[in-house]
């Protein structure tokens, strides 16, 4: 299946379009390489190339001054000088998940660096300066997707999704707001998704579905999507240590991914409204 235009990657790295990998679209899982899944989980298939110039064309936009907060991407870098201020945390030899947490706790003066720095950072891409701290995460790594919750003593595990960080409908999903995501590890992780809006695949689905009978929410348009159209490609972009993306996670489908990674997976996200992109 062919991709549409839809969500549109821009970024100032001259060569993120090497960082972009396609494949031929979904399948449902219960579980997959010991990680369990709610039911009705989506995830790619493992059939990814490099995007054909058609494809390129589909999900990236080459002029950042038309990025639109409400249903597009960004990829950067952080600043060398951030960069050096996380660096003296030494995250990187971090060997289990659980010391990630304390290494924050235990370098309060340095910590205080890094959020004064990180903030004034963050006010480049923030027209109004609406945004606040959401959380650090951290988890073990080659997850093929890595959103997960614990229940009943398991964790159960996602696949593509929306994250639903705040009440709202198919038809007000853009109006979320979006995150910045900066990976601190040591490795790529990446970032998979379905380059669609929700407006975007409701579209698509009423052509397929009467709606009438059975109404497309938050909770089952993905279900409803991958069932559809199991054979639409998703889209992955890696993101290396210390690049970050800006993303509107309430509005397309998507998921982290560590697959094939060995170390420690660290992030940190704001969210708000990320809505403009600075220029050089």
């Amino acid at each position: 299946m062919k991709l549409r235009k839809g969500v549109q990657l821009y970024s100032d790295i001259a060569t993120v379009d090497e960082q972009l990998l396609v494949n031929t679209g979904t399948r449902l899982v219960a579980a997959y390489k010991g990680a369990t899944y709610f039911e009705d989980s989506y995830i790619p298939l493992q059939t990814w190339q490099t995007p054909s110039k058609e494809q390129l064309n589909a999900v990236t936009g080459k002029k950042p001054t038309r990025f639109d907060y409400r249903k597009d991407l960004f990829v950067g870098k952080i600043p060398k000088k951030l960069e050096a201020t996380f660096e003296k945390l030494d995250l990187h030899s971090i060997t289990d998940a659980y010391e990630v947490m304390p290494r924050f706790e235990n370098n309060k003066e340095q910590v205080v660096k890094i959020n004064q720095e990180l903030h004034a950072f963050l006010l480049h891409f923030s027209s109004t300066g609406n945004f606040k701290f959401h959380k650090i995460t951290y988890a073990n790594p080659n997850r093929e997707t890595m959103t997960s919750f614990y229940v009943e003593d398991a964790f159960l595990y996602l696949g593509l999704h929306i994250d639903q960080s705040r009440h709202f409908t198919i038809h007000t999903a853009h109006k979320s707001g979006n995150r910045i995501s900066i990976n601190l590890s040591s490795e790529t992780r990446t970032l998979v998704y379905t380059n669609l809006t929700m407006i975007q695949v409701y579209n698509m689905l009423k052509d397929k579905m009467d709606l009438k009978k059975t109404p497309l929410n938050p909770d089952n348009i993905a279900r409803h999507f991958y069932t559809h159209f199991p054979d639409y490609p998703v889209t992955k972009i890696a993101i290396k240590p210390y690049q970050f993306y800006i993303a509107p996670t309430d509005n397309f489908f998507h998921d982290g991914s560590t697959a094939g990674t060995k170390n420690i997976d660290i992030t940190i996200i704001y969210t708000g409204v990320f809505n403009q992109i600075p220029q050089a």
